[in-house]
């Protein structure tokens, strides 16, 4: 390496390496760090900001991310659901913990760290994924700062695909209620109770009977499948936000459908009694879609159908958004309204040729 002062460096491949105490070690001796830039000015730029962000930190404060999150991760315990708290704690587990980013003091940490780190990450895992993880470690960076004094550097999170859900067609839809309507049983009522209610599937398989009145259904609690020690338990919580505590009228035909299976517990039992598991859900109505010649459909999409068809008939956001269960309209607009074909056609046969003078 040819060198150029304040321990800089250019190296054979033509980039800029500028060296860095990242820490001392017990016998004394120093442990480097490094950056790196296209340009000595650059490489002393990032170098200069390493040793001003160090000067920043509280004396001591020599927090691993790892220990970090971990910290982070209890304080928030009290405050979140036990099934969000082992979706944060098997992100964190399974890919801070594990990686040599976990051994890092915060103190040392910047974007490029965070790029690199995310960068690795993309092979294996979605985008999604990804950015969940980033979005924990944010959290955890923003507490180390408001607590700890340690200055939280800017994350870049990783652009995701846009994907379009799918929506069922009108013809799919009436051919899969034409088959739901054969032989009813509470799978399939179920499934048209999603469909005409926008209801999620945690939130429909913990449905009680007492829940259905009126012609309205009253949502105050939902089915997740937790870790519990070695296997998993079904356990009954409160719903996915505050907003999610809400009652969906029912339209009369299908109060009409549902009255016949009346009865007490949950509304979707199998022959046992018992509640009918999410996944269990699941896999019946892939088997009812298998069965109706239509191509592959996730359970989720019945909701995003339900709203796409109300907007269809024109229904107000404001409302639809309620239904649905979220905070704010722009949920409903960005991630569940979906026009048709056919709206799109109907709307565009509103232009009219300009009359001529």
């Amino acid at each position: 390496m040819a060198k150029k002062g304040n321990n800089i460096y250019k190296r054979k491949d033509g980039r800029w390496e500028a060296r860095y105490v990242k820490s001392v070690r017990m016998d004394g001796s120093k442990c480097y760090g490094s950056v790196y830039g296209a340009t000595y000015r650059e490489a002393l730029d990032k170098q200069r900001e390493y040793l001003s962000r160090l000067q920043r930190c509280p004396a001591g404060s020599c927090l691993t991310l790892s220990e970090l999150m971990v910290e982070w991760l209890a304080g928030i315990k009290p405050a979140i659901k036990k099934s969000t708290y082992q979706k944060y704690e098997s992100l964190i587990r399974n890919h801070v913990l594990a990686s040599p980013l976990g051994d890092m003091q915060v103190r040392f940490l910047n974007s490029l760290i965070f790029s690199e780190f995310a960068g690795q990450m993309i092979i294996n895992l979605s985008a999604r994924s990804v950015n969940n993880i980033l979005a924990l470690i944010h959290a955890a960076l923003e507490y180390a700062e408001e607590n700890h004094g340690i200055p939280a550097p800017s994350l870049r999170y990783v652009r995701e695909p846009v994907r379009e859900m799918r929506v069922l067609s009108l013809q799919e839809q009436a051919r899969l209620e034409a088959f739901l309507r054969q032989d009813m049983d509470c799978y399939k009522l179920g499934v048209l109770i999603a469909l005409y209610t926008g209801v999620r599937l945690g939130e429909l398989c913990a449905l009680r009977w007492e829940d259905v009145r009126g012609g309205e259904l009253v949502i105050s609690k939902t089915f997740h499948r937790i870790k519990d020690g070695q296997g998993t338990v079904l356990e009954l919580t409160e719903p996915k936000t505050r907003s999610s505590n809400r009652v969906i009228p029912m339209p009369a035909f299908l109060s009409a459908l549902a009255e016949p299976f009346r009865g007490t517990g949950t509304v979707l039992k199998t022959v046992r009694g018992k509640p009918v598991e999410p996944r269990v859900m699941q896999m019946t109505f892939a088997k009812y879609i298998e069965a109706c010649g239509l191509p592959s459909t996730n359970f989720h999409a019945l909701r995003h159908t339900f709203a796409t068809r109300c907007v269809e008939a024109g229904f107000d956001l404001k409302s639809l958004s309620e239904i649905l269960g979220h905070t704010d309209v722009k949920t409903t607009l960005n991630r569940y309204v979906h026009s048709s074909f056919e709206l799109k056609q109907k709307n565009m046969e509103l232009l009219q040729p300009a009359a001529c003078s």
